[in-house]
């Protein structure tokens, strides 16, 4: 860093006041005007006014400390972060020489790191962050989440209303306290994604869910993921089993073991299969009489709430409005008697 000389100390001691801007201060300091607060020479003023409690004005904001973690810091944020530790709690033990403070840019890096495994989790509530399952907040999160249980490309900002209400109400449900125990109950992380898939896939476009058929729908993901274990049990023990044609007692166990196996998948699926034909068939009841009871009313308030349709209604309103004013033109050409007999002007008519 440069060191400033007694005339130019004065001279900013002096016009700092008069000419709070740094840019200004460096240019006039030098006498040189390509000279702006990036400059070393601007770093030597900016240094001089911040030792000496000299207010001044920057035309930018000075861009935060960027922290490049080692890969032995990244595997130890993740260890610790696996142990239960926050991420300011981590990032005290990584940056021990520095003043931690909470958002401080020692935990940004850190939390980022978590983030890799974990990308729900919140400053807030980071305790824990990749054992537990964090419910996403914004819709952009809860739309990603949609697109990859079902195949399809939501974009946040060509929703009709119906879908932001399905988005609203799907936020909500991945944050109900049933789903919440049963996913952090899951400790392998493949059965977590395919539970909350399985739930967001059957449940996303059901904003008019009860909480019965709330939990059935929880009972049905957790089948699916009991059918995956059990299936790869087997295929397992089909794998042991063929590997021990020469062992007769050892496969004579097999077998039985893979019998019982096989029953309970069968028996799974029925389970499946059952719960999926009631949900299917109250629901369907239930909205078979709603849409009954509702179906006029609601399809013309939904139709208003769609911008384009509420443009059409309009523009089929003023057409219809013009249609009457050219009738009521017509019956004011008439004869003045006709008009009498009539009673009306057009005013009136329109």
């Amino acid at each position: 860093m440069m060191e400033l000389n007694k005339d130019q100390k004065e001279f900013l001691r002096v016009n700092s006041q008069d000419m709070p801007d740094l840019i200004d201060l460096t240019k006039k300091c030098f006498g040189d005007e390509s000279l702006d607060g990036r400059s070393k020479e601007g770093r030597a003023v900016r240094k001089f006014l911040v030792e000496n409690s000299i207010k001044f004005k920057t035309t930018s904001r000075i861009p935060a400390e960027v922290i490049n973690l080692t890969k032995e810091q990244g595997e130890f944020i993740l260890q610790q972060a696996e142990e239960g530790l926050s991420s300011l709690e981590i990032a005290k033990i990584v940056f021990p020489s520095r003043n931690v403070k909470p958002l401080s840019s020692e935990q940004r890096v850190v939390l980022e790191k978590i983030r890799e495994i974990n990308p729900d989790i919140l400053p807030s509530q980071d305790s824990g962050a990749l054992n537990s399952y964090i419910s996403p907040k914004s819709p952009s999160r809860i739309i990603k989440k949609v697109n990859d249980a079902t195949g399809l490309a939501l974009n946040e900002q060509k929703l009709n209303r119906q879908k932001q209400i399905c988005i609203e109400k799907l936020k909500v449900n991945l944050s109900n306290s049933r789903f919440l125990k049963i996913i952090n109950n899951f400790l392998n992380e493949e059965d977590r994604v395919l539970f909350e898939h399985e739930f967001v896939r059957l449940t996303w476009d059901k904003p008019d869910l009860t909480a019965d058929e709330l939990n059935l729908y929880l009972n049905v993901c957790k089948e699916v993921i009991n059918l995956e274990v059990i299936s790869a049990h087997l295929n397992k023990l089909n794998s042991m089993f063929d590997d021990a044609d020469e062992q007769q007692e050892m496969s004579i166990r097999l077998a039985e073991i893979i019998k019982t196996k096989s029953s309970e998948y069968h028996q799974c699926e029925t389970r499946i299969e059952n719960l999926t034909k009631k949900l299917q068939g109250d629901r369907g009841e239930r909205m078979k009489k709603m849409h009954k009871e509702n179906a006029s009313f609601l399809s013309i308030v939904q139709l208003f709430q769609e911008q384009e349709e509420r443009e059409t209604m309009i523009r089929i309103a003023e057409m219809q409005k013009e249609s009457i004013k050219e009738e009521a033109e017509r019956l004011e050409g008439m004869a003045e008697w006709k008009a009498r007999v009539l009673g009306i002007s057009q005013e009136d008519a329109i």
